[in-house]
């Protein structure tokens, strides 16, 4: 197998954007594809592949090519390690240059090699995740955030039945997925595919979004009728499924500081045919004046270090420092402090993030207890779920009660 040059330069540039520059993954990504047209669907799919392979193991493949950062054409040499690790023509290119063959072997003896080559982590990120697990947990979820993450499909019961869908998918598209009882509306799909050109999805009739990610939403329990705002919409993924599960009764209050992400949502909705959310920039005061203490369930699905679903971005593990993390827990806290005065009395508090850690969750929430506005609140319930237990996104949940 060949690897085109105009493909790998265009490899090259994303690496050097991400580890450099510090793009976003999923920005970075959709910059190359809409600035190379007319790659092939084949093409278009690779360079996805092996960017995503090149950002993942980052540590190992500089192991085994026996590079390092000031090796020269660093990331050209990244993507050499995976054409020989993956059987691939070896160019003979300048920027490849020395690089014949490979300075060790897969697997990594851990006799010879410390895990933060054998699973491609900073220093930092290992020394935080044995603080905060055993060694043994740790390098099992290591080994599942590693593994690509499963693509899941949350099903728009306002139109149709998971059931339906699934008949649907497998008859017309020959799509084969399958079920978990402990996620009502998901769709476990046997392969990666894209889905957003078919009819289907264009009807509305279901979502991409993680099985984790839906298990927010039913910790939310909201019920038709119901007030909830959503401090921290995003494009309104778990928005949407309130709304489903509320069956587009009652009110949902979106907030936001991205206007972009709230346009998202708004399409979204018209997709999905949900009229119950009304969004707003999350610094509107007079949002917060009309609604102090008047929602049943204020949701803050809070910005966090991403940590818990590295399978699917793996860039966080190299753009995140232990100090942009410290920046991230004083903004949660402001979040739980400036949203939790929304819940009425007898109301609930739902805190959620994509992060494992403790420090961005379980001690957030006794921070934000201690506080005087956390004082009128009671923790009900939490748990961490971890990618090596679950098989999905590593996720937080917490439920709170306003007494």
């Amino acid at each position: 197998m060949k690897l085109h040059r105009n493909l790998a330069l265009g490899i090259v540039e994303g690496l050097q954007n991400i580890f450099t520059h510090k793009v976003p993954l999923r920005v970075e990504l959709t910059r190359l594809l809409k600035l190379n047209r007319k790659w092939g669907s084949r093409d278009r799919r690779l360079l996805g592949q092996i960017l995503l392979d090149c950002i993942r193991w980052k540590t190992t493949y500089a192991h085994l090519g026996n590079l390092d950062p000031k090796t020269n054409h660093y990331h050209w040499k990244l993507l050499g390690v995976w054409l020989l690790l993956k059987e691939y023509e070896h160019p003979q290119w300048e920027e490849l240059n020395g690089l014949e063959k490979l300075h060790a072997i897969l697997p990594l003896d851990p006799k010879k090699t410390n895990r933060i080559i054998r699973h491609s982590i900073p220093d930092w990120l290992d020394k935080a995740g044995v603080e905060a697990f055993d060694e043994r947990i740790w390098e099992k979820e290591l080994t599942k955030q590693n593994e690509k993450a499963l693509l899941v499909l949350r099903v728009n019961t306002l139109k149709t039945t998971p059931e339906r869908l699934q008949k649907v998918l497998a008859s017309k598209f020959n799509i084969v997925s399958n079920r978990i009882e402990a996620y009502p509306e998901a769709l476990i799909l046997e392969k990666h595919l894209k889905l957003t050109h078919l009819e289907p999805y264009q009807k509305g009739l279901f979502e991409i979004q993680d099985a984790n990610s839906q298990l927010v939403s039913h910790w939310v329990d909201p019920k038709p009728g119901m007030k909830v705002i959503d401090a921290c919409a995003g494009a309104g993924g778990k928005t949407l499924h309130m709304a489903t599960l509320m069956k587009n009764k009652g009110n949902i209050i979106a907030l936001d500081t991205y206007p972009k992400k709230l346009e998202q949502l708004i399409k979204r909705a018209h997709r999905n045919r949900i009229n119950i959310i009304h969004t707003h920039h999350a610094n509107e005061t007079t949002v917060f004046e009309s609604n102090h203490k008047k929602a049943d369930v204020v949701l803050i699905d809070a910005p966090c270090s991403g940590l818990g679903i590295l399978r699917r971005n793996p860039a966080a593990k190299w753009l995140m420092t232990p100090k942009r993390i410290e920046e991230l827990q004083e903004l949660q806290l402001q979040i739980l402090q400036k949203n939790a005065p929304l819940v009425k009395k007898g109301g609930r508090l739902i805190y959620a993030t994509c992060s494992i850690f403790p420090s961005e969750n379980s001690n957030q929430i006794q921070s934000f207890l201690s506080t005087e506005v956390g004082q009128g609140f009671k923790l009900q319930r939490e748990k961490t779920f971890l990618a090596h237990e679950t098989g999905f996104d590593g996720f937080f949940i917490a439920e709170l009660s306003a007494v």
